[in-house]
């Protein structure tokens, strides 16, 4: 794609499926004029002579019976996002209709874009920096607020001062070496080796706690995860809309309305887990209850916590105690749902605790890690709650977030999102900085070893230019932006 920024490129930049408003984007040279050709030719005046960036609603021809209502966003270079010629088509978002405009651009003149090649077009044209542009794709991929405003804070360029910063020191200490060199044979002194490793030391500490606090995209990938789990129509379909705060979920009084694994993110105080509801447990033949009760159980076994939803009006179904059990978790969160129907002069805590020991599972006080699945009885916390008025939500979370007490996520609210060629690249620099902290070490005098050490900061500066994004190659370009999606 770097070596055909000359050519106009198309794709379509919605989300894939039905919409009321989709959007194909161009961008390229020819950008303006392809598109003027689609348009209805009562329009006047022609698109390429109207000047700056402005909004214009027409009709496209698609074919010779089809006129398309849609507005037209032109951006004139360089103020646009690829810093070139674009135009964003804005039409009922039916995914034949979308193809149908991006298949008659490519008729006209342009191409299929490539993976990222929007955003690798702002990078190489100067409108936005490789650190910038890998924010966009973390924006893209963010599945919960603490991904979203890591991506942010990368986008802001939070990173880049932060390496600046100890680059600036790197570069002061190699001018000072290279005088040394330079001036070898007059009795001037520089920089003294214990003056550079106190340099050299105080750059390390900075580096060490950049790359403390600079999680990677695997770690905020794997979220922890809580599985609603129970018998059908207990009301975790309720439940995950109230949590998550999204009517993510169907919510009926019909047994079985689940069928797939529904996710969303949810906050529990400073932490943030993913939320599943699962479809309801049950015995039933039912070949399609039997595949969702499968995916269910497959599911089970992947997430960090199981919350079971019992409804307190019926009986504990036998059966689902018994996955319970078989799925060996050291930490159960039973929420007793529809607690605002109990008798108010009775609590249904201890007649829920009584049910689960009546049905084999070991209710223990002591609360142990939630990944210990070796204990001998489960600890279960009971939360008496109503999804249906909100009522004990907030025990729920505490109980949740306590579920959680080994996640790491609470860490993560101020982290900075790295890629991991980011993070290679702050750890090769620091690797660098060690071997010249060592080289001085052995050194009387800084002109003992001042060519070495000349070539450790020169590898140490060029290890944090791939990290700002300074410092490229080709192959890395390519690699970087196909991990983007089309359209972006």
């Amino acid at each position: 794609m770097i070596e055909r920024t000359h050519e106009t490129i198309v794709a379509i930049s919605s989300p894939p499926g039905h919409s009321p408003v989709g959007i194909v984007r161009l961008s390229g040279p020819q950008a303006i004029n392809i598109v003027d050709q689609l348009v209805q030719p009562s329009h006047t005046p022609p698109l390429a002579e109207a000047s700056g960036s402005r909004r214009i609603d027409v009709e496209l021809l698609l074919d010779d019976d089809l006129r398309l209502p849609a507005t037209l966003f032109i951006f004139r270079q360089p103020h646009s996002y690829t810093r070139q010629d674009m135009v964003e088509i804005y039409a009922p978002g039916s995914p034949p209709l979308l193809d149908m405009i991006a298949s008659q651009t490519i008729s006209l003149g342009a191409r299929h874009a490539e993976p990222g090649e929007f955003t690798a077009r702002a990078f190489l044209n100067g409108a936005k920096t490789l650190e910038e542009s890998e924010a966009v794709a973390g924006i893209i991929r963010a599945e919960s607020d603490v991904q979203l405003r890591a991506a942010r804070r990368l986008a802001d360029g939070s990173a880049t001062k932060q390496v600046l910063a100890v680059r600036e020191q790197l570069a002061e200490l190699l001018a000072l070496i290279e005088a040394d060199i330079d001036f070898a044979e007059e009795p001037i002194d520089f920089i003294t080796p214990e003056q550079l490793q106190t340099g050299l030391r105080n750059a390390r500490v900075e580096l060490d706690r950049q790359m403390q606090d600079a999680q990677s995209v695997e770690q905020f990938d794997n979220l922890p995860r809580i599985l609603l789990f129970g018998s059908p129509n207990v009301g975790k379909s309720s439940l995950m809309n109230h949590l998550s705060g999204i009517s993510r979920s169907i919510c009926a009084a019909v047994a079985g309305t689940t069928r797939d694994i529904l996710a969303a993110p949810i906050k529990l105080g400073r932490c943030e887990a993913i939320l599943l509801d699962s479809a309801g447990i049950d015995q039933s033949i039912d070949s399609i209850a039997a595949a969702a009760k499968e995916m269910t159980l497959s599911q089970a076994e992947r997430v960090d916590v199981i919350c079971l939803v019992v409804d307190v009006t019926q009986p504990i179904d036998p059966h689902v105690i018994d996955l319970v059990k078989q799925l060996d978790f050291g930490i159960l969160v039973v929420a007793a749902n529809k607690c605002d129907l109990w008798p108010s002069e009775t609590s249904p805590h201890l007649t829920i605790q009584k049910e689960l020991q009546r049905l084999g599972l070991t209710v223990s006080v002591n609360m142990p890690h939630a990944t210990d699945r070796n204990s001998e009885s489960a600890a279960v916390s009971i939360c008496p709650i109503s999804a249906a008025t909100g009522q004990g939500m907030i025990s729920l979370q505490s109980a949740l977030l306590d579920a959680l007490s080994g996640s790491t996520t609470t860490t993560l609210s101020q982290a900075i999102l790295l890629s991991e060629r980011q993070r290679d690249g702050l750890r090769l620099t620091a690797d660098s900085i060690a071997r010249a902290i060592t080289l001085c070490q052995s050194a009387n005098e800084t002109t003992d070893c001042a060519d070495l050490l000349a070539f450790e900061l020169r590898e140490a500066l060029e290890h944090l230019g791939t990290v700002t994004g300074d410092i490229t190659t080709e192959d890395l370009l390519s690699q970087i932006f196909a991990k983007f999606c089309i359209g972006k």
